[in-house]
C-alpha cells in the first residue's frame, strides 16, 4: 500500500471526539479506526495488538537496545465535523487558489504559509469537513515506519512500542493510559504540523466555568431588582486584561479564551479556557478570575455564583530536561534526511505533556499537515514521506 493511500483511508474514518459526552472514548466511532489498526498492526507483525476497553490500541515489535514508544492520537476536533471527509490530492500545486467548493477556497492570501509549498503535493478537504491530519498523519506515519521493517526484516530495529489514544482533542487522551501497556523507555508523540520542529514545551492549562443565577423580574417591574445574569458575565468578561486574548497573544504568550456562553436573563454559564508557559502567570490567572467573582458577589449579594477551575495539563519542559534521549535521537535523524531542526513552544497540549509527567518523556514531532481543526486544513505529501523517513531511523537500531 503507498504510503499517502493509507493515509486517505483513515482519514475518511469519522472518529470525532464529543466533549459533551459522558463515554469512554467519548463517541464510541473512534473505536472503529482502533479496530483496523489492531488488525494493521497483527499484519505488520506486532503480534500482541489489541485495544483495550477505553478504546487505546498498544502494540509491541521486540528488538534490540532501547524500547522507543510512538504515540498519535485517532479522535479529531470538533470544530469542523468529521462525518463524510473525502480527501482528494492536488499535484504539483501551482501557487493558485484552491477551490475546496463553491462556497470556499484555499488561498495563500489568507493562508500566507501556503505558499512554502509551491510546487508539492498538497492533500486537501473538500470544504464541507476538517482533513484529519490531526492526527491520522501522525498515524500513518507510524504505521508506514513499521511496515518497511516488516518487509526488511533484515534491518535491525529497536523495541518498538506504539500506543494510539482517543479523545485527545478533549483533553483526554491520556486519562486512561498505562504505561506498564505501553513498556517504553522514553516516545515521541507524532501529532504537529512542521517537519523540522521538536516541541518539547507546552501550555500549562486550565478550564473554568462560571454559573450565575441572576434575579428574574419581569422587564417592566425591574427597577431595582431585576438583575439580568448575561450582563453580570458581561462584566466578568470586562474585567479580564483586554489584550490576553487570542487575537493579541504572541508566541510566548498565554491567553484567557471564552469557548462557550448560553444562558437567559435568569441564568448563564460561561465556559472558558486558561493557558500559558509559566505556571505561576497560569495561578496569576485563575487567581484574578476568582478575585472578579468574589467583587461582583459582593457588588450583586442577591445573586448565585459557582466557579469551577480543573488544571488540564502542564508544561512538559521540565520533565523532558531530565531525560533528553528522545530529543537527541530525534535531531540526529532528522538531520540525517537534510531537516535542519528547531524548537518551538506548542501553543496547545498533547498527550506526551501527560506522558512525561507521568514517567514517560514525550516530546512531540510534526507530520507535514497544517491550519488543524478546519475545512482549510491541509497536509503537504512531500513532508508526510520525509517523517515516514525519520521515524524509520528513529526506529532503526
Amino acid at each position: 500500500m503507498k504510503n499517502i493511500e493509507r493515509f486517505i483511508r483513515y482519514a475518511k474514518i469519522d472518529t470525532q471526539a464529543d466533549d459533551k459526552s459522558k463515554t469512554v472514548p467519548s463517541t464510541l466511532k473512534q473505536k472503529d479506526l482502533s479496530i483496523l489498526l489492531v488488525k494493521e498492526l497483527k499484519e505488520l507483525g506486532l503480534s500482541d495488538a489489541y485495544m483495550d476497553e477505553f478504546g487505546i490500541v498498544y502494540a509491541h515489535l521486540p528488538g534490540v537496545g532501547d524500547k522507543i514508544g510512538f504515540n498519535s492520537h485517532v479522535d479529531t476536533a470538533l470544530e469542523v465535523t468529521n462525518t463524510h471527509c473525502q480527501p482528494r490530492i492536488v499535484e504539483k500545486w501551482d501557487g493558485n487558489d484552491i477551490k475546496l467548493n463553491d462556497k470556499y477556497i484555499l488561498s495563500s492570501k489568507q493562508f500566507p504559509d501556503l505558499a512554502r509549498h509551491i510546487g508539492k503535493d498538497l492533500v486537501v478537504t473538500n470544504g464541507e469537513t476538517l482533513l484529519g491530519a490531526d492526527d491520522k498523519a501522525g498515524i500513518a506515519i507510524i504505521m508506514s515506519a513499521l511496515e518497511y521493517f516488516h518487509k526488511n526484516s533484515d534491518v535491525k530495529h529497536k523495541s518498538i512500542s506504539v500506543a494510539f489514544t482517543c479523545d485527545e482533542e478533549i483533553g483526554m487522551g491520556a486519562a486512561h493510559f498505562d504505561l506498564k501497556k505501553m513498556d517504553a523507555d522514553y516516545a515521541v508523540t507524532i501529532d504537529g504540523s512542521f517537519i523540522d520542529c521538536i516541541d518539547f514545551e507546552n501550555f500549562n492549562a486550565a478550564a473554568a466555568k462560571i454559573f450565575i443565577r441572576g434575579v428574574a423580574v419581569h422587564p417592566g417591574e425591574g427597577k431595582n431588582s431585576l438583575i439580568n445574569a448575561i450582563l453580570v458575565l458581561h462584566e466578568l468578561i470586562s474585567g479580564l486584561p483586554a489584550k490576553e486574548t487570542p487575537f493579541d497573544a504572541g508566541p510566548n504568550d498565554g491567553y484567557w479564551h471564552i469557548n462557550s456562553l448560553n444562558g437567559s436573563s435568569e441564568s448563564a454559564e460561561l465556559e472558558m479556557i486558561l493557558r500559558d508557559f509559566d505556571d505561576d502567570n497560569l495561578q496569576n490567572r485563575i487567581a484574578l478570575l476568582y478575585e472578579i467573582v468574589d467583587s461582583l458577589k459582593t457588588k450583586y449579594p442577591k445573586i448565585y455564583i459557582e466557579i469551577k477551575v480543573n488544571k488540564q495539563y502542564e508544561n512538559m519542559r521540565p520533565y523532558v530536561e531530565k531525560d533528553p534521549r528522545p530529543i537527541e535521537l530525534a535531531k540526529k535523524c532528522l538531520l540525517k534526511n537534510g531537516i535542519t531542526p528547531r524548537s518551538t513552544k506548542i501553543r496547545g497540549g498533547t498527550d506526551g505533556a501527560t506522558f512525561s509527567k507521568m514517567g514517560l518523556v514525550t516530546p512531540n514531532l510534526g507530520t507535514g499537515s497544517y491550519n488543524h481543526h478546519g475545512r482549510f486544513e491541509y497536509m503537504v505529501v512531500q513532508e508526510f514521506e520525509k517523517m515516514i523517513a525519520v521515524v524509520i531511523d528513529m526506529m532503526r537500531a
